[in-house]
């Protein structure tokens, strides 16, 4: 037999239930009133009026946050900044070489433009000229006789030459990136893993 507690727990139940059985009949009343009073004045050619209210909740997307972007003409100041980056990204764009580097959410850059690729030099008696137009730095002739960028990382230059007038001739230059090499260099400049240096660059 169940005890008097149990008895009451259950009436109770019974009893909310039943209250919002009415409660929910008082609307279904309510609903139907509005729905026949409608009807009839759609019969008597009376103008009614049937208010939807909706209701929408506004999600507002959070701007993206975009990183600032610094850019270093100095390799010394860049390799003091980007110690231990969480990304590395090197590419060749235009007539510049580009490493990025992503610092606690900030995009670092450095950015070093590469000599000319064409080169007029003049066979004279005793030596030759070079054109100074394409020489617009004394690094620039460094960079020609080492084959090593201010950052100092090393490429392979190649040339050919075109005879233009008697003695004078165009040397065109080109330069040879070897990813691996430069994963090592920026790896070992940077004192990052070399699986954390890849070749493209990184957004802002």
């Amino acid at each position: 037999m169940e005890s008097d507690s149990g008895y009451r727990e259950k009436m109770d139940a019974l009893d909310l239930i039943m209250n919002a059985l009415k409660d929910h009949e008082k609307q279904l009343d309510e609903i139907s009133h509005r729905l026949e009073q409608t009807i009839k004045k759609k019969k008597t050619g009376e103008p009614s009026t049937i208010e939807v209210v909706e209701e929408t909740q506004k999600i507002e997307a959070s701007p993206r946050k975009r990183s600032p972007l610094v850019i270093f003409s100095k390799w010394s100041e860049f390799k003091g900044t980007c110690q231990d980056s969480k990304m590395v990204a090197f590419e060749i764009e235009g007539n510049s070489f580009h490493v990025y580097a992503l610092v606690d959410e900030n995009v670092f850059t450095y950015q070093e433009t590469l000599p000319r690729t064409a080169l007029k030099v003049v066979e004279e008696q005793a030596s030759f000229t070079i054109d100074k137009d394409a020489l617009s730095h004394i690094d620039s002739l460094q960079f020609l006789i080492e084959g090593r960028l201010k950052c100092g990382l090393t490429l392979t230059i190649k040339s050919s030459r075109t005879l233009l007038t008697e003695r004078e001739y165009l040397f065109e230059l080109h330069y040879e990136f070897k990813p691996g090499e430069v994963k090592t260099f920026l790896s070992r400049e940077l004192g990052v893993a070399k699986n954390k240096v890849v070749e493209g660059k990184i957004n802002y």
